[in-house]
């Protein structure tokens, strides 16, 4: 019985890391999403928690402005962002074009005004609800924010 509970708790010690990614609600600030949203943004809503884990900035009537996804990948961060990649071309039959110095590898989707890159194990996933700020050079802002808080 003794180790049988004792490799229970070995297992749970050797949970991996990539298990959870970081919090998308406390990844940025409502103030650094203001320094590029122009200040629209007044709230914080968690959408979604464990892996992945989504947040939306929303402005004082609930309308979303930015939403950030965070999903952990266990194997080969590249692949499964080319997946996610080929997927919205596929959804929205427009080619999306490459970026280069956000993440290890990203990309902007024009139709959907999403920006998907990945550092290490991590898949970020960038969007602008509100209009004015739906470019990719918005968006390419918060995503270098994001990118310099995952390790």
């Amino acid at each position: 019985m003794k180790t049988a509970l004792a490799s229970a708790l070995m297992l749970a010690a050797t949970v991996p890391a990539w298990a959870v990614p970081p919090d998308a609600c406390s990844i940025l600030t409502l103030e650094e999403v203001n320094s590029v949203a122009g200040g629209l943004a007044t709230k914080v809503l968690p959408v979604r928690s464990g892996n992945p884990t989504e947040c939306i900035f929303a402005d004082n009537k609930k309308g979303a402005v930015l939403t950030i996804t965070l999903r952990e990948v266990q194997y080969a961060a590249a692949d499964e962002l080319h997946q996610e990649r080929e997927n919205d071309q596929k959804v929205y039959r427009t080619q999306s074009k490459d970026v280069l110095g956000v993440g290890e590898h990203a990309y902007w989707q024009p139709h959907n005004h999403r920006m998907g890159y990945h550092k290490g194990h991590t898949l970020v996933f960038v969007s602008f609800q509100a209009p004015k700020y739906q470019n990719e050079v918005a968006t390419g802002q918060v995503a270098r924010m994001i990118e310099a808080r995952l390790k």
